[in-house]
């Protein structure tokens, strides 16, 4: 449960209520796509040290590609292009039905997402389950996960920058697609000859086939089945070759609805759970992009928008959330050419937002540093606050090609924050070399700060006085082509983490806590060139990550600490009517903290004991998806996919009785077959 000030991120998400459920468990709280061609040579490859870039555009040094159709056809992915992050370098998988990514020893709520130069804080529903960009619109998306440049949120995680297609220009058209779980429309072309659109929306149908509410008759709780829906917009004016306008409309929501009844185990376990809990959360943007060539040497980009949220969460009497949140922003950047050797971009990002605020929960203050999280023996607190926050980020950088085979990227990030009166300077520095035609070594530093999770700064609830998360990320690699469309790439990372914040009985909360992730990566790829059938690729991470209680000493390792993570992903197309994929994952168990026995609370309670925190690590997790595409005709088109092809139970957690005396595995996706549709007019 994070509030992010300064980002088009919800205050108190819909996974409030999920967050709830983990912690009351026995176990413990646990630019847009039509940037120019020139211009994205024109960046260089030193600004982007150590990202793995996923691209449609041709391979370029410390970058590796996979193209669109690579991304949609992956195996498992169920046609969603985002949870191909899972399978690069540097992203460990949290759960099999969450694909948010965690970034070199950060949580999935540690990133900052962009789509088409605009910061979106809304990507993925349910808390994971599937990303809000429609397939069929993506270009290409960039993913930082360390040392990223000055022009990017304030996050220690990762960045994830969306680019979208521009509409089709040739005539009116459009897709419809569907699988096991929702159905998505496509419709866009041409207004005249210098303006067209685009428009997707899509909706699951849990609901239409679930009606009702059910009981779950393992955990005997009550649901509704869980329903979402999204869209996306755009309408892009082309004033003349050198000017373009886009307006953008963006939109998702939520709801999730349950009730527990007194006599489950969860009902006995955290009696303020008891009851009937929702969340519902919507999310709208609308924004204006003016992209400009003013001259051959200087470019520029506005973007102004308006986004607009409302979250209403109940969890039983544990909480009762009524939050709405407008935002104003804008974001600026220019690039100019000063010399042959210099291309200075300057640009801002200001955000000013008014957050109306009600809430009524029991505060039990849970942090990563306390397995001790009981929801019902938290405190009553209620909050009834209308706040205005103000941010602004100014950059800098200056790409400096040094030499034919050398150049360096200097760098500055400013931050203001205006709720918690705070100002951040941190440089950042990066450095590549080719050492040889296909080889090209890189080096990637900076400093960057984050603002503290959300309910950690309230008036009341939290601490107002706290700093930022602050970070320091070193990232050196080695990039090498070879022939035949294969690449090589490998890195090595530190990562220092600190000022988290953890609980404090006078403060509410203080900057006690710290954190570091090391590793070693390795990202080998096949593109499909010169008529190959076979592309493909291969990841293998090796890292370490952890915390410590800087006022008691205490060091565990991070709930998200995988030492090894292998992702084996191949392709090949048999004909033009047929493809076929297969993606093999292994990663090491997630840490949790065990239960190693009970005690009588308060009022008769059986209270759980904990162990060390993050003691234990589940099984080691592996999964084989398999999938076929079956082009029909040009206009139509099959997938089928088979999920956990060879079964494996996969633990992702334990349910401890109501005594806490005995315990049983909570696994993920058994063996489970995917059917889409795709068609398009």
């Amino acid at each position: 449960m994070k509030i992010r000030a300064h980002r088009t991120r919800p205050c108190l998400a819909p996974a409030l209520l999920l967050a709830l459920l983990q912690a009351a468990h026995a176990e413990p709280a646990a630019e847009p796509a039509a940037e120019r061609s020139a211009e994205r040579a024109s960046e260089g490859n030193a600004e982007k040290l150590a990202p793995v870039t996923v691209s449609a555009a041709r391979p370029q040094a410390s970058k590796q590609v996979l193209t669109r159709e690579e991304l949609s056809k992956l195996p498992g992915g169920g046609n969603d292009p985002m949870r191909a992050m899972q399978t690069l370098p540097g992203v460990v998988a949290t759960s099999d039905g969450n694909a948010a990514p965690a970034i070199r020893g950060s949580r999935p709520g540690d990133n900052s997402y962009y789509i088409d130069f605009l910061p979106v804080g809304y990507v993925f529903h349910l808390g994971g389950f599937v990303s809000t960009v429609h397939a069929d619109l993506v270009q290409q998306f960039d993913l930082y996960t360390g040392a990223f440049g000055p022009e990017y949120d304030d996050v220690h995680g990762g960045i994830v920058d969306v680019q979208l297609r521009k509409p089709r220009t040739d005539k009116f058209g459009g897709s419809i697609s569907t699988s096991l779980t929702g159905a998505d429309l496509l419709l866009e072309g041409p207004v005249n000859d210098t303006q067209s659109f685009y428009f997707a929306a899509k909706r699951s149908y849990f609901d239409l086939f679930i009606r009702g509410k059910k009981t779950d008759e393992e955990s005997g709780l009550i649901y509704a089945a869980p329903k979402y829906h999204d869209y996306q917009g755009r309408y892009l004016w082309k004033l003349n070759p050198d000017n373009e306008l886009s307006f953008y409309v963006l939109g998702a929501a939520d709801e999730i609805n349950y009730s527990v009844p007194a006599d489950t185990r969860l009902g006995q376990q955290q009696p303020a759970l008891v009851g009937d809990s929702s969340a519902k959360y919507g999310s709208n943007t609308q924004a204006l992009v003016w992209d400009s060539r003013i001259s051959p040497q200087i470019s520029n980009k506005l973007a102004v928008g308006h986004w607009s949220s409302s979250n209403r969460s109940k969890a039983g009497l544990a909480a009762d959330v009524d939050i709405k949140t407008e935002n104003l922003f804008v974001r600026e950047q220019l690039r100019l050419r000063v010399a042959e050797d210099h291309e200075l971009t300057l640009g801002a990002i200001l955000f000013s937002q008014k957050y109306q605020l009600g809430l009524d929960m029991l505060d039990a203050r849970c942090t990563e540093f306390d397995p001790n999280c009981d929801i019902s023996s938290g405190q009553r607190v209620k909050l009834q606050e209308k706040l205005t926050v103000n941010y602004v980020n100014l950059y800098a950088k200056d790409r400096w090609q040094i030499s034919p085979d050398l150049a360096a990227t200097l760098g500055v990030h400013f931050t203001r924050d205006g709720y918690l009166k705070q100002n951040y300077a941190e440089p950042r520095l990066g450095l590549e070399w080719r050492a040889m035609k296909n080889t090209t070594l890189t080096l990637a530093l900076g400093k960057h700060n984050q603002f503290p999770d959300g309910s950690q700064v309230l008036p009341g609830i939290g601490n107002p006085k706290l700093e930022h998360v602050r970070a320091k990320a070193a990232v050196v690699g080695v990039n090498q082509r070879l022939p035949e469309g294969w690449s090589v790439k490998a890195e090595a990372y530190v990562k220092k983490l600190n000022g988290f914040g953890i609980s404090d009985p006078a403060l509410n909360y203080i900057n006690g806590g710290s954190g570091d992730a090391t590793g070693l990566e390795l990202f080998v790829k096949k593109d499909a060139i010169n008529n190959s059938k076979f592309s493909g690729w291969a990841s293998v991470s090796l890292s370490r990550s952890q915390r410590k209680n800087d006022l008691t000493g205490q060091q565990f390792r991070f709930e998200y600490d995988q030492p090894v993570v292998v992702n084996l992903v191949g392709q090949y197309k048999y004909s033009d009517s047929w493809q076929f994929g297969a993606k093999w994952s292994y990663h090491s168990g997630n840490r949790t903290t065990p239960v190693v026995g009970s005690r009588t609370g308060a009022g008769g309670r059986i209270l759980p004991v904990y162990g060390e925190i993050n003691s234990e690590r589940l099984p080691a997790y592996h999964r084989l998806d398999l999938r076929a595409d079956w082009i029909v005709t040009p206009r139509l088109s099959y997938s089928f996919e088979l999920i956990n092809a060879y079964g494996h139970e996969n633990v992702e957690g334990y349910q401890y009785s109501a005594d806490y005396k005995t315990r049983k595995k909570e696994v993920g996706f058994g063996l489970m077959p995917n059917v889409g549709l795709n068609y398009k007019f």
